[in-house]
């Protein structure tokens, strides 16, 4: 590389970053967010047309920073190092959306707060997990209160029911919400998530352990239990057996919720 290719390349970033000084992410194309990204990834080399071929392969920056790490570094100009600083950038989004849930609260976090965060932590994953955080009687994370119960359907999730009224206990929790995903793609409750929901709901209420919400987590949009009146049912335990049929079989069929609360045709 020519010290002019250099000087050229150099000057290239810098005017991405005053473009982005002064206006932000709108000032910037789509590829241009990501070759701005690929700045702080890849030193000295135009990361122009890297970006172009990334935004190719995995279509928006999403896709990239939820891309596999051995798939990412089959892209060209994309190494080890730069498919790890990708990787650090996407955990760093999903501990922003975890700091806010450590800010003490007048009441239950919001619903988007948490949909935000689990969202971001599991949205990619390449199959069904449980998350679950625990909170104190502020409402405020505990100290090492997010913790991945298992991987796997909560089909199989009975063993996992211990293991999160366990753990709240020996976190001092006073509440807890918990979150899985669907790697389908597709966020309404089974009949399986909506059975697993009603038994945590009974076995939190024992202890007075408070199971303030479960998400579910589809690609693009999520299922919020309490917004779509699924815990009127669970915890209600006078309404009528058919009503509570009904709840459920409406739920199957899926009331799914997006990250503003707001339903997705």
């Amino acid at each position: 590389m020519s010290t002019g290719d250099s000087y050229s390349h150099d000057g290239h970033r810098q005017r991405l970053r005053e473009r982005f000084a002064r206006g932000g992410i709108p000032a910037l194309s789509d590829y241009e967010v990501i070759e701005l990204m690929l700045t702080l990834c890849i030193p000295r080399i135009d990361v122009k047309p890297i970006a172009k071929d990334l935004v190719k392969e995995f279509g928006n920056l999403r896709g990239i920073l939820d891309a596999d790490r051995a798939k990412l570094m089959k892209a060209r100009g994309i190494g080890g190092s730069a498919a790890a600083c990708i990787g650090f950038i996407k955990s760093l989004i999903t501990l922003y959306h975890r700091e806010e849930l450590e800010i003490p609260q007048v009441e239950i976090p919001t619903i988007d707060k948490l949909i935000k965060y689990f969202k971001s932590k599991i949205s990619a994953e390449a199959r069904e997990v449980v998350e679950m955080v625990c909170l104190d009687s502020g409402l405020k994370i505990v100290p090492d209160g997010d913790v991945r119960v298992c991987e796997g359907s909560v089909n199989n999730a009975n063993a996992d029911i211990r293991k999160i009224i366990e753990t709240a206990i020996r976190l001092g929790a006073s509440s807890i919400a918990i979150a899985h995903n669907h790697p389908s793609g597709d966020p309404r409750p089974s009949f399986e998530d909506i059975r697993f929901t009603k038994k945590l709901s009974d076995a939190c209420r024992p202890i007075n352990l408070s199971l303030i919400e479960h998400i579910i987590v589809g690609r693009n949009s999520c299922y919020s239990f309490r917004r779509s009146g699924e815990f009127d049912v669970l915890y209600d335990e006078s309404i009528p057996p058919p009503r509570r049929r009904h709840a459920a079989e409406s739920g199957a069929r899926g009331r799914n919720v997006a990250e503003g609360g707001k339903a997705v045709e």
